[in-house]
């Protein structure tokens, strides 16, 4: 039972997508406590006072949302080919044993996680933002189609 366990560490240590797929969870709850804690506490007096934190339009963080959530997809997608072509170049040159040792690295798996996080992280905001006038539409428990 302790070599399976052993064995399913190392495996989980050596995945290229083990921490990334964490890190995307991790965002993916953020986002939802995030939105929940907004839409529980609303426009707050206190945040009026404050510089800087006035309430801002729908449409300019739908806009921000979208250029970070695209940019950052962009990112992970150039980030991650450039790390294979790398891998396969030096895997040629070197042998195959590199190929194990560049993906196990903790660095590259935290640069592709953080990349592929905040992009999960902005897409799940992004979805939840309304504009002033219209509000989400929630179907009654009781309900079972949209016309009741």
């Amino acid at each position: 039972m302790k070599a399976r366990l052993l064995r399913l560490s190392a495996t989980l240590r050596e995945s290229y997508w083990f921490v990334p797929t964490i890190m995307a969870l991790a965002a993916l709850l953020l986002a939802l406590t995030t939105v929940t804690i907004d839409s529980h506490a609303g426009t707050m007096a206190w945040t009026t006072g404050l510089p800087g934190l006035d309430a801002a339009r729908a449409d300019g963080a739908r806009s921000l949302l979208s250029a970070i959530g695209g940019s950052m997809i962009g990112v992970a997608g150039t980030t991650f080919s450039v790390t294979i072509a790398a891998v396969v170049y030096a895997s040629g040159q070197y042998g195959p044993r590199l190929l194990s040792n560049f993906m196990s690295d903790r660095g590259n798996q935290v640069t592709l996680g953080t990349f592929i996080a905040t992009f999960v992280y902005s897409l799940v905001v992004l979805r939840t933002i309304r504009s002033a006038g219209r509000a989400a539409r929630v179907r009654p428990p009781s309900c079972r189609n949209w016309r009741c």
